[in-house]
């Protein structure tokens, strides 16, 4: 083939793929076939630590797992919410000791911040997901969710803090870290 018939070819390949829709990439990794990986995400027993007198707050979207599909491919995530009637350094305290001996170690330094700072702490195990620590006030709730958080009288605590627990992991179920 000379070498203009190879350009012609490649040009075509190239805008033809572009404007169908298709690419000569391989694919991205998309959700389906993730059911059992999402369900084995979901009953990760990292999830399930708290604080004593941490209530869950259950139900969709507060608790539960998925597999997420954007544009730059695909991860399952799980999450669980808590109202807890202690202080930020209360919970940050917990999970330092509790994650550390359950196998997580914590990627940075877990500090309570400056006011204001929106904080996210994560953990790392060498085979299992890492683990993300997230404080949130129900207005942050609200507003990244669209619904109210239970109220904290329904869940037995007087809540001055909202935090979440989250893991991730690639669609086969294996790690993902931190950052």
């Amino acid at each position: 083939m000379n070498m203009i018939a190879g350009r012609a070819l490649l040009a075509f390949l190239l805008i033809g793929t572009s404007l169908s829709g298709c690419s000569v990439l391989p694919p991205y990794e998309t959700c389906e076939g993730t059911e059992a990986a999402v369900a084995e995400l979901d009953q990760l027993p990292a999830l399930d630590l708290r604080p004593k007198g941490a209530a869950s707050v259950g139900g969709a979207p507060w608790a539960g797992a998925e597999c997420v599909d954007d544009t730059g491919g695909a991860w399952l995530s799980a999450t669980r919410f808590y109202a807890f009637g202690g202080t930020r350094k209360d919970v940050l305290e917990y999970y330092g000791r509790e994650a550390s001996a359950a196998g997580w170690r914590p990627v940075d330094a877990l500090d309570t911040g400056p006011d204001g700072r929106v904080a996210v702490f994560c953990f790392e195990s060498p085979d299992r997901p890492s683990i993300t620590l997230a404080f949130d006030s129900p207005q942050d709730l609200r507003e990244i969710y669209g619904k109210e958080p239970h109220p904290a009288a329904l869940l037995g605590v007087a809540a001055r803090t909202w935090f979440s627990l989250s893991a991730e992991a690639e669609t086969d179920g294996s790690r993902i870290s931190c950052f």
